[in-house]
């Protein structure tokens, strides 16, 4: 099995994700909502980073099955020469 490689850019959505929670359970505990409304913005700023990356990912994937299917076609193409 093949471990995934993490771009640095693309773990700044679960980055956000958790400092967010940090926010606003840190909002909760002292009673500040300014500090948990902040906290769910960019919690919810890193779960749209993450379907982002999961949609370029699938996207990748749909490019890589084109791209093997393609090479399919002109090898069965030459060999009816």
């Amino acid at each position: 099995m093949r471990i995934p490689r993490i771009d640095p850019k693309d773990a700044t959505g679960l980055f956000d994700k958790v400092v967010g929670l940090g926010k606003e359970i840190t909002g909760e505990v002292f009673d500040r909502q300014r500090l948990i409304e902040a906290g769910e913005s960019q919690q919810a700023k890193g779960t749209e980073k993450l379907k982002a990356i999961r949609e370029q990912a699938k996207a990748e994937g749909h490019k890589a099955k084109a791209k093997s299917l393609d090479a399919k076609e002109r090898s069965a193409q030459r060999a009816k020469v």
